[in-house]
């Protein structure tokens, strides 16, 4: 082999070198570009699905604030209806203390209600021995009056009597006198 044909196959084995050193390059090129392509798409994919996570988390933290307002509406509601229920108990319990109260209270009344028929059945018996009393009171009174005259009349009776039995003692003393008199004249 003659040099040049050393220098031609070596030049051609070199081609041939770098021919194949270029179509390695090209397909590590493409490769690499492939590569690349393949990270770009990747990349846009995770750029992506950040996205869609940072809209979620957004999303999340809007729902997040509207649940905690939410919630706080609610918590407003419960305590107001907590309060409206101890009211409504303790409007419950008064109102069972005044049934309570109201039903001592007919007792009572019904106690007082027949306590009141008994001093009216015990009145009208004191009425009607009043009114008794009352007749027995103008009757006696009446026979008193009777009786009273009755003695007036008697009183004037005795004291005509009185006078009666003084003229007679006058007159017996005046014939027992005369007598006397006359026996001691005729003696």
């Amino acid at each position: 082999m003659s040099k040049f044909e050393k220098g031609g196959s070596q030049q051609t084995s070199l081609l041939d070198v770098l021919k194949k050193k270029m179509r390695q390059a090209r397909e590590e090129a493409e490769q690499a570009k492939d590569e690349a392509d393949e990270v770009k798409r990747l990349l846009e994919e995770e750029r992506k699905k950040r996205e869609d996570a940072e809209a979620e988390v957004a999303a999340l933290n809007r729902r997040i604030v509207l649940v905690e307002e939410d919630l706080e509406r609610t918590d407003d509601r419960l305590k107001i209806a907590t309060q409206k229920l101890d009211e409504a108990s303790k409007a419950e319990a008064e109102v069972a203390s005044l049934n309570r109260r109201m039903t001592l209270l007919e007792e009572e009344l019904e106690r007082a209600e027949e306590r009141l028929k008994i001093a009216t059945e015990k009145m009208e018996e004191a009425s009607q021995s009043c009114d008794e009393s009352e007749r027995a009171r103008k009757s006696m009174e009446t026979r008193s009056q009777q009786d009273e005259e009755r003695a007036n009349i008697l009183e004037v009776q005795v004291d005509e009597a009185k006078v009666i039995a003084e003229d007679a003692d006058r007159k017996y003393e005046e014939v027992q006198t005369y007598f006397f008199s006359f026996s001691l004249f005729y003696t």
